[in-house]
C-alpha cells in the first residue's frame, strides 16, 4: 500500500530539507535518496580547493554541501610495484570515508601515479640523497617538509602505509 508521504507531489514532502527527507526515509525504512554528483561548473573554489573544479582527481568526491576533505597517504620508502598493489585499497578506503587521497611519495618517476589518476606530492628521498650530503640533517629536513605538506593540504587524516614513513605531527 502506498503511503501518502511516498508520493512526490505530496504536500508533507514539500519544503523538507534534504537532511529532513533523509532522516524521514531512514526512520520509515525507505530506500535512501541518491543524488547525482555535482557537475564541475556547479562547484566553487570553496568545495574543491586546492584543486580546480574541473579536475578529474576530485570527480565523484567533491560535493556542494561541504569543502573537499583530504587524506594524506604516506607511501615514502616504497617503490612503484609496492605502491601499485596498495592503490585499490587506498581508493576504496578513501571512497568509503568520502575523502580525497593525496599520496605522499619519494619516487623519482611519477608516471604511474599520474596514469592511475591520483593526486600526489613528494618528499625528498633522504636515503638516496644522504651520500651526496652526509653532513646534512636529513631527518630534520624531512620533518620540516612533512609540516609544510600538512600546512599545504590541511588533511583530515594521515595514513602511513610504509615502514619507512616517518612520524607526522
Amino acid at each position: 500500500m502506498e503511503r501518502r508521504s511516498d508520493r512526490l507531489d505530496d504536500p508533507p514532502s514539500r519544503g523538507l530539507t534534504a537532511a529532513a527527507r533523509k532522516l524521514r526515509d531512514r526512520l520509515s525504512g525507505a530506500a535512501p535518496e541518491v543524488s547525482a554528483p555535482p557537475r564541475p561548473e556547479d562547484l566553487g573554489w570553496d568545495q574543491t580547493w586546492p584543486f580546480n573544479p574541473d579536475s578529474p582527481v576530485i570527480e565523484g568526491i567533491a560535493r556542494l554541501d561541504r569543502p573537499l576533505s583530504i587524506m594524506l597517504v604516506d607511501l615514502s620508502g616504497l617503490d612503484w610495484p609496492q605502491i601499485e598493489t596498495l592503490l585499490p585499497v587506498v581508493q576504496a578506503s578513501a571512497r568509503a570515508q568520502e575523502v580525497l587521497p593525496v599520496l605522499i611519495v619519494d619516487l623519482l618517476d611519477f608516471t604511474g601515479l599520474r596514469d592511475a589518476g591520483f593526486a600526489f606530492d613528494v618528499l625528498p628521498n633522504a636515503v638516496a640523497n644522504r651520500p651526496f650530503r652526509p653532513e646534512h640533517d636529513w631527518d630534520g629536513y624531512i620533518d620540516r617538509r612533512r609540516r609544510l605538506l600538512v600546512e599545504k593540504w590541511k588533511p583530515v587524516s594521515i595514513v602511513r602505509l610504509s615502514d619507512h614513513a616517518g612520524e607526522w605531527e
